[in-house]
């Protein structure tokens, strides 16, 4: 449910910036007079500025995806003002462009981003540069039996393809073979991207509807300034994605997919005069990553995350640090979140954790693999104070935590009223 609630935030702006577009395209009468002159070099402005972002975000996909988008806008808005009369290198030049676009796409699905002034960036350059000199080289005048003329006649024979039936090709300009490729990549973008849906990267939803974008700005090429928009949609599309991950990066936990500790400190500053806070940390976590290794804590970490994220009662999930973790009950009072938290607190313990075999193997010789039992402890306190911070009650919260490890573990405890000394703050922060 997370997964697909995820997606569906994540496809939300892109798709309303599409149907946007399509909107005014059909609608261009909305434009101001003023700006429709300065239409044509939106897609190179968000174009650049985009490019620019996303090499500060060292987003090298992004920056090479943008160049591509530009490319192709160059290249519709410089020699193809009227495709309903153009000759037939024109065509080839269009059709090739269309095509080498998609394929492009599924190359940074697959590659990550790797820097733009390294080899892999000045490989990827290259790639581009070469791609874009087949395209100009459709509209030079071959000499017979030259490599151009050779490149002419294989996209000629490519443009020749027809397999579909009319009806699915009638409708538009772009040849059989540029729509079969343009949809066999987004079925391709469909799959990588459900299975790697665990994985916060907009980075196939920004390929699949900027892709749809571009096919756009092809299709209505000939009507005024609608490549342009669909260009300028397929630019805002992929700066926005960067913005999406830096906020994913600064405020999601990679590991367990929760709201990070930056994520908690904002969210202190949205809390009113009652609030219960919980501050839950995994018994024996050092002992069993001593154990069974890194790899397997981690899948322990997500296992205790995922279950924390379905707590009942209004609360809400952070990962704090380490092993431990926060559930903030922005309306709640200690007493009635107790039995929220216990219910938790059962679940995890009852379920049994599956060491999969794949992992690394224990290091312990007497370490078996097979299953095991993962318990929580749970500290709970509440504002009672009006003077109270947020950080005043996690201490509070900390303390109760800290008597619960000393009460045997594997259960919640309620913390007790404020005091002045604060003599236990720094036990109870490293003696667990």
């Amino acid at each position: 449910m997370r997964a697909l609630t995820s997606l569906v935030l994540s496809l939300f702006l892109p798709i309303t910036i599409l149907a946007g577009t399509f909107f005014i395209v059909m609608n261009q009468h909305f434009i101001p007079q003023s700006v429709l002159p300065i239409v044509p070099a939106l897609p190179f402005i968000f174009a650049i500025s985009g490019g620019a972002i996303a090499w500060q975000f060292k987003r090298s996909r992004a920056v090479f995806l943008l160049i591509l988008i530009a490319l192709c806008c160059w290249f519709i808005t410089l020699y193809l003002p009227g495709m309903s009369s153009a000759g037939m290198r024109l065509r080839l030049a269009y059709g090739l462009s269309a095509m080498l676009l998609p394929i492009n796409l599924v190359i940074f699905a697959y590659c990550e981003d790797r820097g733009v002034l390294t080899l892999w960036g000045s490989i990827s350059g290259a790639f581009i540069t070469i791609q874009a000199a087949i395209v100009a080289a459709m509209l030079a005048t071959p000499q017979q039996d030259s490599f151009i003329a050779w490149l002419q006649e294989t996209a000629l024979s490519l443009d020749r393809i027809d397999i579909l039936p009319i009806w699915a090709t009638s409708w538009t300009f772009i040849p059989q073979i540029v729509l079969m490729v343009t949809g066999t990549v987004l079925f391709l973008l469909l799959i990588f991207m459900t299975l790697n849906k665990g994985k916060r990267d907009s980075i196939y939803v920004t390929l699949i509807t900027s892709c749809i974008a571009v096919m756009g700005a092809y299709h209505y090429v000939t009507i005024p300034n609608a490549s342009a928009l669909f260009f300028t949609a397929a630019a805002v599309i992929v700066t926005l994605s960067l913005f999406q991950d830096s906020y994913f990066m600064a405020y999601v936990d990679e590991l367990t997919d929760l709201p990070s500790r930056r994520a908690l400190n904002a969210d202190f500053k949205k809390l009113g005069r009652k609030y219960a806070l919980a501050m839950v940390d995994i018994d024996h976590f050092k002992k069993f990553n001593d154990t069974y290794g890194h790899d397997i804590g981690d899948d322990v970490l997500r296992m205790v995350a995922g279950h924390l994220s379905r707590v009942s009662g209004g609360g809400r999930a952070y990962r704090y640090g380490g092993e431990e973790f926060t559930i903030v009950f922005p309306k709640g009072v200690a007493t009635e979140v107790q039995s929220h938290l216990d219910e938790l607190r059962q679940r995890i313990a009852t379920t049994n954790f599956h060491i999969r075999s794949g992992k690394r193997a224990p290091k312990k010789r007497n370490a078996r693999k097979g299953s095991v039992n993962v318990t929580i402890s749970i500290g709970v306190a509440e504002r009672t104070d009006g003077s109270q911070s947020p950080m005043e009650v996690v201490k509070m919260a900390d303390k109760a935590l800290y008597k619960a490890k000393g009460a045997g573990r594997n259960i919640v405890k309620l913390a007790s009223a404020p005091r002045n000394s604060r003599s236990n703050d720094k036990k109870s922060r490293f003696s667990r």
